[in-house]
């Protein structure tokens, strides 16, 4: 149902919301009387058609009787016309308050200049509901326009104003069944904000419930049955058992395969329900069509839940999307839970559980937990990052594949309890209850690093081929990361990268950086990247100038960034590196430090004490540049010891940028 303007604004004005009064007038006589009684200059409306600037029913600054007339003939006549309505002209910076429903995310509000600058310039800022103050205000200061609202030229506007109409309108969005909503114009001056115009459509809202499950059972299972156990080396049911006895797990191990007796030293069965003993966990590695027997089978045993990695379900078409809900049918009947299907599933590096059919040699333990909604995360693309970046170590890696039961949001809430997880790191495509995830995210205590692709036409469309899913609206999305305060990324690189700077150092306190390079154009580089990244270069005390000046040629100069070089060739690679580490670390406006060094097969790279590096209790990221095999032994040395390594300087500063902002979102929520 569509409200019109007047019932909009009477239905705004019992959350407190100030509307610009309009009278309807079905005649010249009542237009201009009713003119005269509201001073000029008024505005004219048409009455009774919702889009009235797109019929040119709106006319601005009338100022007398004569104009008043005018007006109401053009208005009269425009079809559709049931009055024209006459109210006052309030003076101020025009803005846009608007709500939306959206089928991913539910309800959200819209904050943005209005007039052209909506049209043309698009300079708005999102938020779900409902917000906090913090929001509004992040709203606010969000928007390019945020320094006309300050004041500009005489033009000012009552920022708090501003702050308390937003929290009116999510108040109001949240409490009725509002599906979408336009304020607009809203006039802000110094007195306060006034809606001139509103439009409200009342309808049912999408409803988000979501049951907390215990899914804990996947990580830590007592027992576990492999379905499609294989004899011939290579196939998925051979890999899967052979990573179990691998990685050493340690609990019961089932293979079941009615034509063999045993696979890789462990008693195979005909079938799940022939398994002596209650099974937590199945890893079904059979054909689609038969999975849905298979399921049966499962419920029959009492399986709690299964990870199924075989392919050919929704992903495909409609033929294996039938074999998926013939599956989840069954799940459901029976109180299964489903990770997948096509995906390589989970595993647990404390305890060597994996359900990965992709043979994988080495994965380091540690406190990093990724969840990648890519099938293969647990396989190529592992040992890949295994193999690259040795000293990056995990906790707990999940494929989440087709997620037709359980989701993201179950996932996320196990590792934000989990205490083996220190940071968490997301590859998502979509989401099948956004709000669900927006929910458990934003009350999260531990950095959320999240990759999303599908952002584009053409990503959304790859999407829907690959995992079945929804994409989701990318405006929404981002503006979703920035009020629970996710790190967004946009590759995988950028997601490990950040991953393992938040697993080895502690958060920067403030943004005041440091940078030590062995280059002047590195210097002038590493500037800019500070400028881009959001955050300053620190200003070196006195005493910290004075102590590096004991290692400085008379001629060289002493700033931030530090060119080393000329301190270098008089020194020697370690005393310059050490002085400069060591003093600019003890300087209280520095917050973190980027030390960048040269590698080279001629001499053995600089190597701190990292046990004294650890006592600053402040960032230190390293860059190491020069020959492939030097810069990766020097790679392993800093990594291992917990002190993140990248290939340059700017790479170096961008991941701090993005860590240094969430830190200090994150003490201002906690504020």
């Amino acid at each position: 149902m569509l409200l019109i303007e007047e019932e909009a604004k009477e239905l705004l004005e019992k959350y407190g919301i100030i509307t610009v009064k309009g009278y309807v007038c079905e005649s010249e006589e009542k237009a201009i009387g009713i003119a005269k009684e509201i001073g000029f200059p008024v505005v004219m409306k048409v009455h009774g058609i919702v889009h009235k600037s797109d019929v040119g029913g709106v006319i601005l600054d009338i100022r007398n009787e004569e104009e008043v007339k005018n007006a109401f003939r053009k208005l009269i006549k425009i079809e559709g016309a049931k009055g024209v309505n006459v109210q006052p002209m309030i003076s101020g910076i025009e803005l846009i308050i608007g709500s939306a429903d959206n089928e991913q995310f539910g309800s959200y509000i819209i904050f943005g200049l209005g007039g052209i600058f909506t049209e043309i310039l698009r300079d708005i800022s999102l938020r779900l509901v409902p917000i906090s103050r913090r929001d509004a205000e992040d709203m606010i200061r969000e928007i390019r326009g945020y320094k006309i609202l300050e004041g500009y030229r005489g033009i000012k506007a009552n920022v708090e104003a501003i702050v308390e109409l937003l929290l009116k309108v999510s108040e109001l969005v949240e409490k009725e069944e509002i599906v979408e909503m336009d304020l607009n114009p809203v006039f802000a001056n110094e007195k306060g904000c006034f809606v001139a115009d509103a439009r409200i459509l009342i309808g049912k809202k999408r409803i988000f419930d979501f049951e907390k499950r215990e899914i804990s059972f996947f990580f830590n299972p007592k027992s576990v049955a492999v379905i499609g156990a294989s004899r011939s080396i290579g196939k998925p049911g051979n890999n899967i058992v052979w990573n179990l006895k691998k990685y050493g797990f340690k609990e019961n191990i089932y293979p079941v395969n009615p034509n063999a007796r045993e696979i890789h030293g462990f008693k195979c069965y005909p079938s799940i329900k022939d398994v002596p003993e209650d099974v937590d966990v199945a890893i079904i590695a059979v054909p689609a069509k038969i999975v849905p027997e298979i399921m049966k089978d499962c419920a029959d045993k009492g399986v709690k839940g299964v990870v199924v990695v075989s392919s050919g379900f929704s992903e495909e078409g409609e033929k294996g999307a039938i074999f998926e809900r013939e599956m989840l049918k069954i799940a459901k009947s029976s109180g299964i839970l489903i990770f997948g299907p096509n995906t390589t599933g989970v595993m647990n590096t404390e305890t060597g559980f994996i359900t990965s059919f992709a043979p994988l040699r080495s994965v380091k333990m540690g406190n990093i937990s990724i969840v990648a909604q890519t099938g293969l995360f647990l396989g190529v693309m592992m040992e890949s990052i295994a193999s690259n970046e040795p000293g990056i170590g995990f906790s707990k890696l999940i494929g989440m594949g087709n997620k037709i039961d359980v989701q993201d949001h179950e996932v996320l809430e196990y590792l934000l309890r989990d205490e083996k997880t220190k940071v968490v790191g997301m590859y998502i495509e979509g989401f099948r209850n956004g709000r669900a995830f927006f929910q458990v995210a934003r009350n999260s205590s531990k950095p959320i690093v999240v990759f999303k692709s599908g952002r584009s036409e053409y990503g959304k469309k790859a999407a829907m081929s690959h995992t079945a899913s929804i994409g989701g609206n990318d405006e929404i999305f981002d503006s979703l990361c920035k009020q629970a305060n996710l790190i967004r990324v946009f590759s995988f690189d950028e997601l490990l990268n950040i991953t393992k700077a938040l697993s080895m150092q502690p958060l920067p306190l403030g943004d005041k950086v440091a940078v030590i390079h062995y280059t002047g154009s590195g210097c002038v580089q590493s500037a800019d990247a500070v400028n881009f990244s959001g955050l300053k270069l620190a200003n070196l005390s006195k005493m910290t100038k004075e102590r590096i000046r004991d290692v400085t040629p008379e001629w060289h100069a002493i700033n931030n960034p530090l060119d080393i070089w000329p301190m270098v060739e008089y020194h020697g690679m370690e005393k310059p590196y050490e002085v400069a580490i060591d003093a600019m670390l003890r300087d209280e406006n520095v917050d973190s430090l980027v030390v960048v060094l040269w590698s080279s097969v001629l001499w053995k790279s600089y190597v701190p004490d990292f046990g004294e590096l650890r006592n600053f209790v402040k960032p230190v990221y390293f860059v190491a540049e020069g020959p492939r095999e030097e810069v990766y032994a020097l790679k392993m040395e800093y990594e291992t010891n917990g002190f993140p390594l990248y290939p340059n300087a700017i790479a170096a500063i961008e991941v701090l940028g993005k860590v240094t902002n969430f830190a200090m979102r994150y003490d201002r929520r906690r504020s």
